[in-house]
């Protein structure tokens, strides 16, 4: 059964927004079972500094609760008011990406459409396979963002 994970980027100065979004998440999905240390995730894209400003950081948080694939929109809709509850001037300081990880994947929930690589989940939301498992080994794809492209060896055994 898939589980719940969330990838939480925020501005190293604003690890307050952090850890309330962080308990935010916790109310709702129950206990965490694992999480990575931040890493610098300017090093990989400059596409949030414009809303979000530089020293972003990242890390991936992975819940306890198993989730089905058809409960990911509705997450998806809820971390987006987290999102906006702590924004400021119409600008996220925190941005929250959840999705599933099995055994054989990694499947995050997306506004953004994409053309023949995301899968439609609801009116909003599209499931987004952002890297395979097969025989204690990564896949990615031409898809697969940069950082999780790097980072991928954290995510093997997690599940």
């Amino acid at each position: 059964m898939p589980k719940l994970i969330v990838a939480i980027m925020y501005q190293k100065n604003k690890k307050k927004i952090y850890n309330l979004a962080k308990e935010g998440l916790i109310r709702k999905f129950g206990p965490i079972s694992r999480e990575s240390k931040p890493y610098n995730f300017d090093k990989f894209t400059s596409y949030y500094a414009k809303e979000m400003g530089k020293g972003l950081i990242k890390r991936f948080i992975i819940f306890k609760k198993q989730i089905k694939k058809e409960d990911l929109a509705k997450i998806r809709l809820f971390t987006a008011k987290i999102e906006k509850k702590y924004s400021k001037h119409n600008r996220r300081q925190i941005n929250l990406d959840p999705g599933y990880l099995t055994k054989t994947e990694l499947v995050l929930a997306s506004f953004k459409r994409g053309t023949n690589y995301k899968e439609k989940i609801s009116d909003k939301v599209y499931a987004h396979k952002v890297l395979e498992f097969k025989k204690g080994k990564v896949i990615t794809f031409w898809h697969t963002f940069p950082d999780y492209r790097e980072k991928k060896e954290i995510f093997l055994g997690l599940c």
